[in-house]
């Protein structure tokens, strides 16, 4: 399951690569963001509960997901529609996905996936 509903693109990829515009710099993406037309909702990619729900700077709410030892996280939320504590199962809507008003509506997920603390790659977990 893919953790946006309707039509999506990966905008960038998980782990290191060039900076878009800055020669000899590289970024680092600890997840995967996924770009959606504006009102798209997340949900969860498995079936879990809610553990946390809070507000990051940049990514506007975030909602974190444990399944076991594995934690899935949907950062860039307009709203939330779940609460902590939370049991959701796959497909569950999570929220709205924010869209940026100061770059042309632009509407982004930012998706992780770890195994507790170690960031692993969305792409192989998720069709």
């Amino acid at each position: 399951m893919f953790p946006v509903n309707g039509k999506y693109k990966i905008v960038r990829p998980f782990g290191r690569q060039p900076h878009p515009t800055l020669r000899h710099v590289e970024t680092d993406n600890s997840g995967i963001d996924i770009e959606v037309a504006p009102g798209s909702t997340a949900r969860s990619i498995f079936a879990g509960t809610v553990s946390a729900i809070f507000k990051q700077d940049g990514f506007n709410s975030i909602v974190m997901i444990r399944h076991g030892r594995y934690i899935s996280i949907y950062a860039g939320l307009g709203s939330v529609s779940v609460r902590s504590g939370d049991y959701v199962k796959a497909g569950h809507t999570l929220g709205i996905i924010h869209s940026d008003p100061d770059d042309s509506d632009r509407t982004i997920l930012h998706f992780e996936i770890r195994n507790e603390r170690q960031k692993l790659n969305p792409s192989q977990w998720v069709r």
